[in-house]
Formats: C-alpha cells, sequence, structure tokens
C-alpha cells in the first residue's frame, strides 16, 4: 500500500453502521408521491394508505433457513429470496404488493460487498412486483444471520381476497405450476453436490430463488375463487389447513400432481411433504374452478386439480387403486 493511502474497509466492523447504510442507499426507495417519507433517513417511513391493508412479515435464519456454505451460495439470490418467500404471502391472499421493510442483524466479519449484494437481490424482487424497500433496521449479532422482512400490500376489496376458510365438500383442490423441485433441490444442496443437469438447476433455482405467485393470485380473486393459500410449508400441510376446522377431509389424487420436470412419479412424495414450493393452492366448485383454468392461462400458468374435499376428515393420497399414507406431512418449525 502507498504511503498515505488508506486501505478501503472490507468488513462491516470495519465500516461502521454510517458506512454500511451509505453504502446501501441506492437500494433504498426514496420519497416519492406514494411513499412520503423513506427511511432511514428518518425515524419511520411513512406513505399513502389504502383502504384494505394486507400486512405480512417472515424471518430467514442462517444455518435453518439456508448455509452459506451451500455449493453455489450468492447473497444477491438470497435478498431475492427472502422478498419471495414474503410476496407469496401476499399472493396467497390475492394482494397486490406496495412497501416492504427490512431488518437485518448481520456480522461483523462479514464482508461488505456480500452486504451490498444481498440488499441488491432485496431490491431486484421487491421492484420487480413494483413494491418499495421503505426502510427497516440493521443490527449487529455474534451468531447466525438473521433476516426479516415485513411487507405491506392492499386489496380491491375486503370480500376480494383468498382465506385459508369456507371451504365445502364437493369442491374441487388444485395448484398452480409444478411441485417438488423446492424439495428435490434442497437435497441436492443437503448433499454438498453440484447440480450436474438442466433438471437439477432447476430444482435448485426453485428452493434458492422462488417465484411468488402474484398475478396469478390476483387472478384467482378476479376469478371469483375466495378459498386458498401457498404451500410453502407443503400441499399436505395447506389441504389440512383448509379442512381441519370444519372437520372435513380430502382426498389428493397422486397421478394428477404436476411433478416438475425431471422427478420420477415414484418421487411424488417431495410434491406433498416437503415445504417450499411456493405455489398456491386454491379450492372451490368444479365450474368455477375451471373460469380459473382460464383465467390462468391467459398469464402463462398451469392451474391443476389435484383432489377433491369430503366428508371424511383427514388427507388421504390415492394413487391409482391404492391409498397411500404418508409419515411426513410438511414442514414445520420446531419439530
Amino acid at each position: 500500500m502507498s504511503p498515505g493511502l488508506a486501505r478501503r474497509p472490507r468488513t462491516l466492523a470495519e465500516l461502521g453502521e454510517r458506512g454500511i447504510l451509505r453504502s446501501i442507499s441506492r437500494y433504498l426507495d426514496a420519497a416519492s408521491p406514494g411513499l412520503l417519507v423513506a427511511a432511514p433517513g428518518d425515524d419511520a417511513a411513512v406513505w399513502r394508505g389504502d383502504p384494505i391493508v394486507v400486512a405480512t412479515t417472515d424471518t430467514m435464519v442462517e444455518e435453518v433457513d439456508f448455509r452459506l456454505e451451500w455449493p453455489g451460495f450468492d447473497f444477491r439470490t438470497l435478498g431475492r429470496r427472502l422478498m419471495a418467500i414474503n410476496l407469496s404471502d401476499l399472493a396467497a391472499m390475492g394482494a397486490q404488493p406496495r412497501h416492504a421493510l427490512v431488518s437485518l442483524s448481520l456480522r461483523g466479519t462479514l464482508h461488505v460487498d456480500d452486504v451490498r449484494r444481498l440488499y441488491r437481490g432485496i431490491a431486484e424482487q421487491a421492484h420487480r412486483y413494483r413494491c418499495t424497500v421503505a426502510g427497516g433496521d440493521l443490527s449487529g449479532t455474534l451468531g447466525p444471520l438473521t433476516l426479516t422482512a415485513t411487507l405491506i400490500g392492499r386489496l380491491g376489496s375486503a370480500g376480494a381476497l383468498l382465506r385459508r376458510t369456507g371451504a365445502r365438500p364437493g369442491w374441487v383442490i388444485a395448484v398452480t405450476g409444478q411441485l417438488g423441485a423446492a424439495a428435490a433441490g434442497l437435497r441436492l444442496l443437503e448433499s454438498g453436490a453440484q447440480p450436474a443437469t438442466r433438471d437439477e438447476r432447476a430444482w435448485v433455482s426453485a428452493q434458492l430463488d422462488p417465484t411468488p405467485r402474484i398475478a396469478a393470485g390476483r387472478a384467482l380473486v378476479a376469478a371469483g375463487i375466495r378459498v386458498g393459500g401457498d404451500i410453502s410449508d407443503g400441499l399436505s400441510r395447506e389441504v389440512e389447513r383448509l379442512v381441519e376446522d370444519a372437520r372435513l377431509g380430502a382426498t389428493i389424487d397422486v397421478q394428477q400432481l404436476p411433478l416438475a420436470r425431471g422427478l420420477r412419479r415414484k418421487q411424488w412424495p417431495l410434491a406433498v411433504t416437503d415445504s417450499e414450493d411456493f405455489e398456491l393452492l386454491c379450492a372451490a366448485p368444479r365450474a368455477r374452478m375451471r373460469i380459473a383454468q382460464r383465467a390462468l392461462e391467459r398469464i402463462n400458468v398451469a392451474l391443476t386439480v389435484v383432489g377433491e374435499i369430503d366428508r371424511r376428515p383427514g388427507v388421504r393420497f390415492r394413487n391409482g387403486t391404492r391409498m397411500e399414507s404418508l409419515k411426513k406431512a410438511g414442514y414445520e418449525h420446531f419439530r
């Protein structure tokens, strides 16, 4: 190093909080007619309200939800994923995203460039769905990285939304997109193996960089669907949530499950028990579901009928002439 030239800070501890905020400021939205005051310039963000507001929050914890040592790990992708899991919650309600608040607990040893990439991914995913990054919080930790986002969305009216309540016997159950890729991708990541084929790369992408179904959620609501949710905790778990409070049940036809490309039919449990396929599930009378299928065709999203709600409690899986049982129902924290 030449005399008199200071080395540029490389870690968060060297840069300090104010330096970090300056470093990431390009990824935070400025004030606008909709976002009246943008943090961190002030203590809180201020925006124009909506008649019907939807809010959600989700947290990702290192070593629980992601691992830095995964093959091909990238902080930019991690930032997109943090936003995607929250955007999926808004999609599951049929809401339009508006603003995001992001709170991060980071180790001081983390490289400054990694944090820039993290915020770049956050901003990219938010702006893709016309959502501002309005502010949040930044804190140091000696433990695992902890990433939290709170998203605010809006609805057209109080009745035009998706909810888990209201399903009826005889209604059919349908899912968007394809299933099982995220679970297959997680298995690859946990094995430490590099994805070797196009299908395997798609599985890993489904796990690390999922696509929230914002447009599909809004299209379902516009088509008159009122019962639904996302299946980030697994299809089986979400079907349980639709039927258990009403003391109903459901039968899923294994052969109708839209498995991701490259998965064999015998791998169908990946599509129903493991988490993080950020697809939508919905239930409706068959005629209404056909209307919804045509609506989603117009935005190039498949909506596949996979089962039916009935009066017998519990969730069953029919595989041809056999009824299959599963030991694992889906993802659940603390288990």
